[in-house]
């Protein structure tokens, strides 16, 4: 009589056990897995200008003024009245740069939002055939058009001592 060591049993039973129940072999490492870098499902000539733009859609409030700044460029709060559109952002693809992340805070008599706008090879052919991407303030919100995406209103924030200044 032959005798085998018992390491070796075991693992004879488990791949004539996996063999047999066609189960997958899934092998947990430690090593780090590699990332591929983000490829676009669009391709977007060179010296493609992306446009976003935010108009005031806040048409009979009694308020209808609304203001925001950007996270990029000169700080400088602009202040809109419906109907009115501003250019927040140019942008240009070209080979080095592929896209930029910028942050633009609203407020209006209804509230404020923080909006996120991201800018790249997707997001500009979205906006198709213009490449031009409007974000629109609403009563309900900041809406985004190409993505159907709405940013409701927070309440502003109210101090403890109601609104008024220390003596």
């Amino acid at each position: 009589m032959v005798k085998m060591n018992p390491k070796t049993i075991v693992t004879n039973l488990l791949l004539l056990l996996l063999q047999i129940s066609n189960f997958s072999i899934v092998v947990f490492s430690l090593e780090r897995l590699y990332r591929k870098p983000y490829k676009s499902e669009f391709s977007i000539r060179p010296s493609t200008v992306t446009r976003i733009i935010v108009a005031n859609e806040l048409w009979g409030l009694k308020n209808g003024s609304a203001g925001f700044v950007c996270a990029h460029g000169p700080k400088v709060w602009r202040k809109s009245n419906p109907g009115d559109w501003y250019i927040v952002i140019e942008f240009e693809h070209t080979g080095i740069t592929r896209y930029k992340f910028v942050h633009c805070h609203l407020r209006s008599s209804r509230g404020y939002v923080n909006v996120p706008i991201n800018i790249h090879p997707d997001t500009s052919a979205r906006c198709y055939p213009s490449y031009k991407c409007h974000y629109f303030i609403r009563k309900d919100g900041v809406y985004y058009k190409p993505e159907k995406k709405l940013f409701p209103w927070l309440p502003f924030p109210r101090s403890k001592n109601g609104g008024h200044a220390k003596d």
